[in-house]
């Protein structure tokens, strides 16, 4: 054998397994990359998890319910920066009507400056066997606004008024005066109760709103605490009822001057 061709065989060889290191390389380079991507999807998906734990309802996830602008799912809530829920509770009697749903209640902080003041909204949908509930409120110790989307069982309407009742006497301004006016239209009572036993059930609230009028229906009285254009709140021994401000309800009580 010549030393010609025997240096030529050394080099085919030591070519020939450099070629074998350099398949291995790009397959251990492509093993790793495949690792890689398989760990960062676990860990992506992980975190996804985390983010919306403890969340029963998650609006981006579905096709009906819309997220505000700026929300971030931070488990068990949604914050955004800043005093918001005001903006928060217009886009939604804006957007949600957009898409089928229909307001039932919606209950607002009367001082809108106090910590914690906020919003419960409920609303329904024809097909849909329970109630959506958004509820939010802004804390100045975190300047965040927060915001709860729930799934709530459907609102009950207890009737208050089951007797026949022949006469209602309406105090305009209970606090000033005992007077009261009396009302003895049937069809006007009747129809005074068909809206107070309709109104669903609603939280006890530590403040109501500003103006005040009492029903008397004999044997069962009613504190009605009202806003012109927020709404209705019915107080009784009974519980508490909310109700949407009702033109028919202020003209058939008359207890608002405006009517």
């Amino acid at each position: 054998m010549s030393i010609q061709f025997y240096h030529y065989l050394n080099y085919y060889k030591v070519k020939k397994q450099r070629g074998m290191i350099l398949k291995l390389g790009k397959w251990a380079w492509l093993i790793l990359c495949i690792v890689l991507i398989v760990f960062l999807i676990g860990y992506l998906q992980q975190k996804q998890q985390e983010k919306y734990k403890g969340l029963e309802l998650i609006p981006e996830q579905t096709e009906d319910i819309p997220l505000y602008r700026g929300l971030k799912a931070e488990s068990p809530v949604y914050k955004i920066k800043g005093n918001r829920w005001m903006d928060i509770i217009d886009f939604y009697d804006k957007e949600l009507p957009k898409m089928g749903w229909s307001n039932i209640t919606t209950q607002t902080s009367q001082d809108s400056t106090e910590d914690g003041a906020g919003f419960i909204s409920n609303w329904e949908k024809q097909g849909t066997n329970w109630v959506l509930s958004i509820s939010g409120g802004y804390f100045k110790a975190t300047d965040q606004t927060e915001v709860i989307f729930e799934k709530r069982e459907a609102l009950k309407s207890i009737k208050w008024i089951e007797t026949d009742v022949t006469e209602v006497c309406v105090n305009e301004q209970p606090d000033r005066t005992d007077d009261c006016f009396s009302l003895t239209d049937q069809q006007a009572i009747k129809r005074i109760i068909e809206l107070i036993n309709s109104a669903p059930e609603a939280e006890n609230q530590q403040i109501y709103y500003d103006e005040k009028s009492v029903i008397d229906f004999g044997t069962f009285k009613i504190t009605v605490y009202y806003d012109l254009e927020k709404g209705i709140y019915l107080v009784s021994e009974r519980g508490t009822k909310w109700m949407k401000p009702e033109r028919e309800f202020f003209q058939l009580t008359r207890i608002s001057k405006e009517y």
